[in-house]
């Protein structure tokens, strides 16, 4: 479908304040991005990704897999090779990735026959919420995966051609190379590959088989599994098989009951929805007007997905409830997870919101949409102001994480393993062993973890629960030295 030269035009000027927006040379507290800064030095010197010196708990399958997927590593091994761990280096190369997601966003809106100047605003509604400028300040995988996610899901409608199947395996390879969580779109193939079956074998009144072959469910999932495993075993191998954490999590979702864990849960969609439509503000009429757009989307989110599915069941309303099913039954409660449904989300508040206003109000549906767009990113704007203006709370490094952090440097040997609350932070600034607890099994059965695996340093940092490194060393593992290397933070020798 072509796009007339003014809007793409339009568009790249709506990015330019993605560049100015939550730039900053510091981190927020967290260890997530410490990984993948790690796992992009690694490529960027050339060893093995994931060799990165954070030792895996396995008795601690919540707090992190053994490593990340290469993909998002591989994308921010260039922006560490040329300027070395600059926080704000890897902010611009965000504000990149976002600017490509707000063309992607555009073309997804544009295939589903939306007018340009609506798929403008749906696009920037998506890339200037608060959640998603709030996101674009860390350096995570989510807004890389959410970009090639975007892609095939804007390409998968009508893909019969080889060309459009290898294209659309390229795109789901990479979402699932850079934050595995993508694999559902392997679930969701599979499920319109079963939805396709069922619906000609009943069509045809007999076992079709031709029927259910002829999707190109069948050859996305074949692609995207041989070229996984080639990626996985010979090109880029890794001892342990990243995408078995989220089993780990489901199995623990399941052992709770489905029923009871999904009904305990169901709410947390509600307020993983709303997230998407919402700015911080501190103003009383403000935060009314914001509650008040959320209610509308959350309603119209609901109108429009019956409206879609009565008119005929496509892959992406097949995804979006295995979206919805994963905020629901995974254990870990974070919005980021629904990030790739989040373009569907919008399409549907469109497809009810077009069908309604002019029903209730005697007004054009398209101008009623651009002016509700202008008026909710208004909405944020004393919110992006902010997170413009002034940093965050609780960010890292600070002075005293650097005294600290280079005490260790200096006097910890690179076989010794240091136990900490943030372990990939401290590889990240160290280059030193680092691992965690595991919250899940006594103090005495971490006692044992760390005598077989000859643990031999605590760093506990006061104030952050410190209470439970102050139990275990006084009653399970007691000291036999330790030192304050830094302001709130203590070294402890327990070998």
């Amino acid at each position: 479908m072509p796009f007339q030269k003014k809007y793409l035009f339009l568009l790249f000027l709506l990015s330019v304040p993605l560049y100015f927006i939550n730039i900053h040379d510091f981190h927020g507290w967290g260890d997530d991005f410490a990984l993948y800064i790690k796992e992009a030095q690694n490529i960027a010197s050339g060893k093995p990704y994931y060799q990165t010196n954070y030792v895996f708990n396995q008795y601690n399958n919540i707090y992190s897999p053994p490593q990340y997927p290469p993909g998002f590593p591989l994308m921010l091994a260039p922006i560490v090779k040329i300027w070395g761990l600059s926080f704000k280096a890897m902010f611009y190369f965000n504000s990149v990735i976002a600017t490509c997601l707000l063309f992607a966003l555009f073309t997804y809106f544009r295939r589903k026959n939306i007018a340009s100047a609506i798929a403008i605003c749906l696009s920037v509604a998506i890339v200037y919420s608060g959640y998603f400028l709030d996101l674009k300040g860390n350096v995570l995988s989510d807004i890389p995966c959410m970009l090639f996610t975007t892609l095939y899901i804007a390409y998968r409608d009508g893909a019969t051609s080889w060309k459009r199947i290898f294209m659309l395996i390229v795109f789901a390879v990479a979402a699932i190379q850079i934050r595995s969580q993508a694999i559902f779109l392997l679930a969701g193939e599979a499920l319109y590959l079963l939805f396709f079956f069922a619906k000609t074998t009943i069509k045809e009144k007999k076992f079709a088989i031709r029927g259910s072959i002829a999707p190109a469910s069948l050859y996305l999932i074949a692609g995207v599994v041989i070229l996984n495993l080639l990626i996985d075993k010979v090109i880029l191998y890794t001892p342990a098989n990243t995408t078995s954490f989220y089993g780990w999590f489901m199995e623990f979702a399941f052992n709770q009951g489905i029923y009871k864990w999904g009904r305990d849960n169901f709410h947390i969609l509600h307020n993983t929805i709303i997230q998407f439509f919402y700015y911080r503000n501190d103003n009383g009429i403000l935060k009314s007007a914001i509650f008040f757009v959320q209610s509308m989307a959350l309603v119209s989110c609901v109108a429009g997905f019956v409206m879609s599915i009565k008119e005929r069941i496509a892959f992406e309303d097949i995804f979006f409830m295995i979206m919805c099913v994963l905020v629901v039954y995974y254990p870990v409660h974070d919005p980021r997870y629904f990030l790739p449904a989040v373009p569907i989300l919008f399409y549907y508040c469109y497809v009810s919101l077009n069908a309604i206003i002019p029903v209730i109000f005697s007004v054009n549906s398209q101008k009623a949409i651009i002016a509700g767009t202008v008026l909710y990113v208004l909405l944020g704007y004393s919110f992006i102001k902010d997170i413009t203006l002034h940093p965050a709370a609780g960010t890292i490094p600070r002075p005293k994480e650097l005294m600290a952090f280079e005490y260790i440097r200096r006097h910890v040997n690179d076989n010794d393993i240091v136990v900490y609350n943030k372990p990939r932070v401290l590889t990240l600034f160290t280059d030193k062993r680092s691992m965690c607890f595991s919250w899940e099994v006594s103090d005495e059965m971490n006692g044992k973890i760390f005598d077989t695996m000859q643990v031999k340093y605590m760093l506990v940092m006061h104030g952050f629960e410190d209470d439970f490194f102050k139990r275990y060393l006084r009653n399970i593992h007691r000291p036999v030295d330790s030192v304050d290397i830094a302001d709130g933070y203590t070294l402890y020798s327990l070998r």
